[in-house]
């Protein structure tokens, strides 16, 4: 007994309490302040933001208690159904571009053509210019004087888009999907070097033509990619603000006013903070949403 005591407790044992007791400290040190980090920038917002809605505010000044009656002022009153449905609109019309092109482009820079990594860099310079930019530029674009694309518009007789209550929204979504659609090319074209080939060879073989090849075999095994690239295209529509703001600002008569930009309004034109958290919370809450359900399809999808 008193050998194995001694054996316990002997220099190694100790030496190795040690070691484990300054790799605990060492992860602790890197753990705790960047979870510190994300709490202050993430975590406190949110529940500031949440608090806020729930209470009448005078700006930062919080007032009394009134529980849900500022999201039931909003929908009833305050135009937050007008604010959702142009949000959705421009989420969907979003994705309807940006996806089946991005997927598209990918497909197309898969394939063994010359100068395919050119391409591949050019394609996907969008996604990495700002929101700010890109709305600078599309204001070009439409400029009556200067933008081709306004240019073109006059060919047919028709106006600016984004001076068009009507055609508004769709100027703007045409921008958003021009930033948008590279993040689905990138992830599709990654998940695309995945495939096995022997899977496209043993198609081939069974004498499928290329839109059943990509029907039946390419998309099903690239499907949890493209998703993945969905959520992030949807989360990032959801919350935009700064490209909204550089284009139209919300206007004209509020075609474009999602919901991002209604809070900026809100927050910083209005000074009502308790309406702009309370939009702040349904943006956080839809974002919920759609990721729980793009969640619940990804687990269902097959290994």
């Amino acid at each position: 007994m008193n050998a194995v005591a001694a054996t316990l407790g002997g220099p190694a044992s100790r030496a190795a309490r040690r070691r484990r007791r300054s790799e605990a400290a060492g992860t602790a040190a890197m753990f705790y302040p960047a979870f510190a980090l994300v709490a202050a920038v993430s975590f406190f917002p949110l529940f500031y933001a949440i608090r806020q809605s729930l209470h009448r505010a005078d700006y930062l000044e919080l007032g009394g208690f009134v529980g849900l009656r500022n999201f039931i002022t909003l929908f009833a009153t305050g135009g937050g159904l007008h604010f959702l449905s142009v949000s959705l609109l421009f989420v969907a019309g979003t994705l309807a571009l940006a996806v089946p092109l991005g997927i598209g482009l990918a497909l197309l820079l898969a394939r063994p053509i010359r100068f395919r990594t050119a391409f591949r860099l050019v394609l996907a310079f969008p996604w990495v210019v700002s929101e700010l930019v890109t709305g600078y530029l599309w204001m070009w674009f439409y400029d009556g004087r200067l933008g081709p694309l306004a240019d073109l518009f006059s060919r047919f007789g028709l106006a600016n888009p984004l001076s068009d209550p009507h055609t508004a929204l769709a100027g703007v979504v045409l921008a958003s999907s021009w930033r948008a659609y590279p993040l689905v090319m990138i992830f599709t074209l990654a998940a695309l070097q995945t495939v096995p080939v022997d899977v496209q060879e043993a198609a081939r073989l069974d004498t499928l033509n290329e839109w059943q090849r990509l029907r039946y075999v390419t998309l099903p095994l690239i499907r949890s990619s493209v998703l993945v690239a969905l959520v992030l295209t949807t989360l990032h529509s959801f919350n935009s603000v700064t490209l909204v703001l550089a284009m139209t600002g919300g206007g004209p008569v509020g075609a474009t006013d999602v919901l991002g930009m209604r809070v900026f309004s809100e927050a910083f034109q209005f000074y009502r903070m308790d309406v702009a958290c309370t939009i702040a919370v349904v943006i956080f809450g839809l974002n919920i949403l759609a990721s729980a359900a793009f969640i619940r399809v990804l687990r269902g999808q097959p290994e």
